[in-house]
């Protein structure tokens, strides 16, 4: 288990203090801290949470693993689990659990989430909070949670872009797999994008102690337009990976109809050559041609002018166009 702890300064920054054990004062001191759990087992963290009195099997149930949201509400306690971008894959999500008390920030992941230390790394006397409190921390990591989605959603339209060119200049190094794996990227961004904005949604009308939006609301407002917008150039780019993959799909028609049409004309050009080889191969004793001392010769001159001559044929047609 990995612990970072960061308190809020009155100057909106946070900077990293002594980790600390937990304590049942995170719900009522003055002190606005957060506090950063990375790849905690259940022991450990039941451990390390015992203090604060938390139901340990709701904490179980929603800190474990699945890919499902969640969005619970109490007095003094709000309870967010959302879906964001896995840095260990790049078509799976993992979770991140946000524990938050009145003056305290828990944040919870089995993985070690770099837009959560980039954002730790930024605040630390780079970029103002909104507020020196919990709550806009919380704005903050929501926040950059959704902006993950976008930078995700950049790298898939780049990729499509690539593939869009390369369907055009060598359509035959295309694969099924490459189409695939980005429908499944841009799938996964789309659903990790409803859940935060549902999230957003509900900070908005929330009633607890443990997060006051005061000012925020506007914020999460902006945040929600964001997110909006996003999930409209998310279904545009989704709709383009459809038509991409229409596009693969009419490329490899057009690569079997010509394999077929290939086979078409040797079948064409073999079939009047098999009917000679036929006749000739019966063996009846009364067959003048076969005492010919040049039938042989001459019977496979003649096939050869008649297999050419349709040749030339289906080429004058057009058929190897």
């Amino acid at each position: 288990m990995k612990i970072r702890s960061f308190q809020i300064t009155d100057n909106r920054f946070i900077t990293e203090v002594p980790v600390e054990e937990g304590s049942p004062d995170w719900f009522e001191d003055p002190v606005h801290r957060w506090i950063d759990i990375e790849a905690a087992d259940a022991d450990e963290l039941d451990a390390y949470l015992a203090p604060l009195k938390i139901d340990p099997k709701m904490l179980r149930a929603r800190v474990g693993s699945g890919a499902d949201s969640f969005f619970e509400a109490l007095e003094n306690l709000l309870l967010i689990r959302i879906p964001t971008q896995s840095a260990q894959s790049d078509t799976e999500l993992t979770n991140i659990v946000l524990l938050c008390l009145p003056t305290t920030l828990l944040t919870i992941h089995p993985e070690p989430l770099p837009a959560i230390a980039s954002m730790a790394h930024r605040l630390t006397g780079r970029i103002h909070l909104k507020a020196a409190t919990t709550s806009a921390l919380i704005y903050q990591v929501i926040g950059r949670l959704a902006g993950e989605n976008f930078f995700a959603f950049a790298a898939c339209r780049a990729k499509h872009d690539a593939l869009s060119s390369q369907m055009i200049e060598n359509p035959d190094s295309v694969q099924p797999e490459d189409l695939f794996t980005l429908r499944r990227l841009i799938t996964n961004i789309g659903d990790a994008n409803e859940d935060h904005a549902f999230c957003v949604d509900v900070l908005q009308k929330v009633e607890s102690d443990s997060f006051c939006p005061g000012d925020e609301v506007e914020h999460l407002k902006d945040l929600d337009r964001s997110i909006e917008r996003h999930q409209r150039s998310m279904d545009r780019l989704e709709e383009n990976i459809k038509d991409l993959h229409q596009q693969f799909l009419l490329t490899i028609q057009e690569r079997t109809g010509n394999r077929l049409k290939i086979l078409t004309i040797l079948s064409a050009v073999f079939l009047p050559l098999t009917l000679i080889a036929g006749v000739y191969g019966m063996n009846f004793e009364n067959m003048p041609e076969l005492g010919t001392p040049y039938g042989y010769y001459a019977i496979l001159g003649f096939m050869a002018l008649v297999g050419i001559g349709m040749l030339v044929f289906f080429y004058k047609k057009g058929w190897f166009d």
